[in-house]
């Protein structure tokens, strides 16, 4: 079967990836996981391409004649609540040309029946993609299907669920990163031009309420076959890897047994994901030689009240100690906050930055806060009143506000965070320290773009 793996085009840059979806908040741009997943479990069975439009720059007419060129019979697209209203129209015009559509996205992990009655190019919403649903699907075997939303034959819309939360261990054919195009990734921290984006586990296991992964379950992959698709990369000439994993050595032997074999190899250079309290001493040391050169870290806030009220697990002083940890192994540090939760004032606000400069970051990440579809958080902002159910379309990369505080009205909490990010990055230290560590043209290149691109979405 002919089979299209698709990210729609936008009136801007989409990151619709992972169950969520935002505006790239400078110009960043890194592979979609979910169709880097899908690639080898849709190769192993079917004839497949990839188009993703975010990367290539089309515009509609343009994707539109490249989806007619390669005239696939089912197409499986991305979805973003961030462009909800351009996907529907897009792939609505795409199904009336013939092609059938599954989707994948945040705007269908909650009610996708509801989503399936209303649109009708849609056929079925998928919802994991680490798992052989699509192949059954596709072989017409839904009996076998474990968490899908599709349409039986005599027209009644179905959420298929798994029994509880998915554990243990998954396996994926070998991912085709050589379908992706070579241009129009982009990645902050990368130190080579050309990256490659990779998971080795799914899910995560911890359960802050803000956060849609931690309703995935939680399963690792077998690192022979992560080590399968590194090797491959390697043999393509690709040095510089971005870990989508959620929290980087969770599962602490088996990160380490990954990071000796990345050693050994002696040629990589990466960046990933984790949490401050599990950044320990022997994790860091052995991610360093492995090739890790920068750690993202949420810290979402300095207060620790929001910090148990939103089940993070862990307290400000815990932050503060795995920081000085990657600071003391020579990692770069990137630190991620939520801000706009319903609790925010201007003074919270004041205290998350001076935290931020207490910890010596490399780099600020600020999300907004928005009731993400599948989480806790979600529940309780719709019974508080601050959002609506049919309120489908927001972005998490903070370009606006989807809720006010209880101080704040949306326009001033956007406000706030543009001043937040000004303050932060225009420091004249900052940027002399930026400036002087890269290590070569392309990294200094690449940080002079995405910082200027950022600021110019902050002034």
């Amino acid at each position: 079967m002919r089979v299209l793996l698709l990210n729609p085009p936008g009136r801007h840059t989409y990151i619709r990836d992972y169950f969520c979806s935002k505006t790239t908040k400078s110009n960043y741009l890194f592979h979609p996981i979910d169709l880097v997943v899908l690639s080898g479990t849709l190769a192993a069975r079917h004839e497949i391409e990839v188009l993703d439009c975010m990367a290539e720059g089309l515009n509609i007419e343009s994707a539109l004649r490249r989806v007619a060129a390669f005239d696939p019979a089912v197409i499986v697209s991305l979805v973003g609540s961030v462009s909800w209203d351009e996907d529907r129209v897009f792939l609505a015009q795409v199904a009336s040309r013939g092609p059938r559509i599954i989707a994948i996205g945040d705007v269908l992990q909650e009610d996708s029946e509801k989503r399936l009655a209303q649109e009708p190019w849609l056929e079925a919403a998928l919802h994991v993609f680490s798992n052989q649903d699509i192949i059954h699907y596709l072989d017409g075997d839904q009996r076998a299907l474990t968490e899908m939303t599709v349409r039986r034959g005599d027209g009644a819309i179905e959420r298929i669920r798994a029994r509880g939360k998915q554990r243990g261990t998954y396996r994926v054919p070998r991912p085709r990163h050589e379908l992706f195009s070579e241009r129009g990734y982009r990645f902050s921290f990368a130190r080579a031009a050309r990256f490659a984006t990779l998971l080795t586990d799914y899910g995560c296991p911890y359960p802050c309420t803000f956060c849609v992964i931690g309703s995935l379950g939680f399963q690792t992959r077998p690192l022979e076959d992560v080590l399968e698709e590194i090797d491959h990369l390697r043999a393509r000439g690709v040095r510089e890897l971005f870990f989508m994993d959620q929290t980087f050595g969770v599962a602490a032997a088996r990160a380490l047994e990954l990071c000796a074999a990345l050693e050994a190899r002696k040629d990589l250079s990466w960046t990933a994901f984790t949490r401050p309290d599990t950044a320990t001493d022997e994790l860091l040391g052995a991610m360093k030689r492995a090739g890790c050169h920068t750690l993202i870290l949420g810290v979402e806030s300095a207060d620790d009240k929001l910090l148990r009220l939103y089940e993070k697990g862990y307290v400000a002083d815990e932050v503060r100690l795995g920081f000085a940890r990657v600071r003391r192994h020579g990692i770069r540090t990137v630190g991620t906050f939520i801000i706009g939760l319903p609790e925010e004032s201007e003074a919270s606000l004041e205290r998350t930055l001076a935290m931020a400069f207490e910890l010596k970051l490399d780099f600020l990440s600020l999300n907004m806060a928005v009731p993400r579809f599948g989480t806790p958080f979600r529940a309780r902002m719709l019974e508080l009143g601050l959002a609506g159910a049919d309120d489908l379309v927001m972005d998490q990369g903070g370009a606006s506000a989807f809720l006010p505080t209880r101080t704040l009205d949306r326009r001033a909490m956007e406000a706030l965070k543009r001043r937040m990010v000004r303050r932060f990055y225009l420091r004249p230290s900052y940027l002399w320290r930026r400036l002087s560590s890269a290590r070569n043209l392309h990294e200094l290149s690449s940080q002079a773009r995405e910082g200027l691109a950022l600021l110019a979405r902050n002034w």
